[in-house]
């Protein structure tokens, strides 16, 4: 693969959005490599690997995906054929039959890790992080 016969599609994590990968999508497409991030719901895993897969409608060619941290599930969930390579950038990679869930709670959590407890809309909150990218800030 060329970068003239592939695209990128990048899942953000579930702390963050698509801004995240900002610098990355500039490098990649300043190279001729078709780079978008998909925007992701993170309101399940289906519906993200539905946000992905609709994503990936946008661009031609073969498909490198990549996701960091929780959307390495959502990458190797994507059953589109075109995808030729996944990347994971300290992304969960769930046995087969394993959930996400299970990744999470293979070992103890950290005392100060943040707690993944559904909401009473059976939600989990995330807040969003934008690694100084939003709005044009840099902090």
């Amino acid at each position: 693969m060329s970068g003239a016969d592939v695209s990128v599609v990048l899942a953000h994590g579930a702390w963050a959005d698509g801004s995240s990968w900002s610098k990355v999508i500039a490098a990649l497409q300043k190279k001729g490599v078709t780079t978008i991030a998909a925007p992701l719901p993170l309101t399940s895993l289906s519906d993200d690997v539905l946000a992905l897969d609709r994503a990936s409608e946008r661009v031609e060619g073969q498909l490198v995906l990549v996701g960091h941290a929780y959307a390495g599930a959502v990458i190797g969930s994507s059953r589109n054929q075109r995808v030729k390579s996944l990347v994971y950038v300290a992304g969960l990679a769930p046995a087969e039959g394993e959930t996400v869930a299970d990744v999470f709670y293979r070992a103890p959590p950290h005392p100060q890790a943040p707690k993944l407890a559904p909401d009473r809309h059976g939600l989990a909150p995330f807040r969003c992080v934008c690694h100084g990218v939003c709005s044009g800030r840099n902090s």
